[in-house]
């Protein structure tokens, strides 16, 4: 099930819908059936909620979605299906390297809860004498006085809206200078020529072993069988 929208995370279910309805247009440009694309969407939902879950670094999360990939792209029943062709497989890892996981940070700030403390700067109301003193002469009257007051806590809160209102701005600025710190953190070292020459060798070698392993299960299984037909 694909929860999307709920009343409380309105911003959280937008980038789940953009995440899915580009996931879902990728495999229609590349021509996917629905076998092909209900399983691609399956691994897109997978990797994010174990991330986003567990608070994966890119590392690991790079790492479950090739198991997930090699899953799908080799066939030894019951351990996996080959649903996707290799040369499918290599395109979906760059195009999952050039959108999701360029952006992962944002991701992870997006979807982890965060405990914020807001602070408050306020300013102590004191009642202070005028300065210089007045004469008794020119002393204020009750009505004076009381204009006086006004003014100065006028004063008072205005300097308090102010301090409130810097208060925000550094706390804004602060905040975009974080995401945009993390956006480019997000982004791998390798995702021009050189990672896609290292991914082509590395999946092949991946899809090698496990193959070879796959087949050392199978043998065993077998062996196993006749063991106890034999008896």
């Amino acid at each position: 099930m694909f929860k999307l929208f709920d009343a409380d995370e309105n911003t959280r279910s937008a980038i789940l819908v953009d995440l899915y309805f580009n996931t879902l247009a990728y495999a229609t440009k590349s021509g996917f059936n629905t076998e092909k694309s209900s399983t691609l969407l399956a691994i897109v939902k997978a990797v994010h909620e174990k991330a986003t879950r567990e608070l994966q670094t890119i590392g690991n999360s790079f790492e479950f979605f090739k198991l997930l990939m090699l899953q799908s792209s080799v066939h030894r029943p019951p351990y996996s299906l080959g649903i996707f062709t290799f040369a499918e497989m290599k395109d979906l890892t760059e195009y999952m390297l050039s959108t999701y996981f360029r952006h992962y940070k944002l991701y992870q700030y997006a979807f982890t809860k965060l405990v914020r403390m807001d602070v408050k700067l306020a300013a102590p109301v004191l009642e202070t004498a005028p300065t210089p003193f007045e004469l008794l002469g020119l002393a204020f009257t009750d009505a004076e006085w009381e204009e006086k007051q006004a003014e100065i806590k006028a004063k008072i809160e205005e300097e308090k809206r102010k301090a409130e209102e810097e208060a925000a701005a550094k706390e804004e600025a602060e905040r975009e200078a974080r995401i945009k710190a993390e956006y480019d953190a997000a982004i791998p070292e390798e995702v021009s020529t050189r990672v896609s020459e290292a991914l082509e060798q590395s999946m092949k070698e991946m899809k090698e072993q496990l193959e070879a392993r796959f087949k050392e299960q199978e043998e065993a299984l077998l062996a196993k069988i006749a063991e106890l037909e034999a008896k």
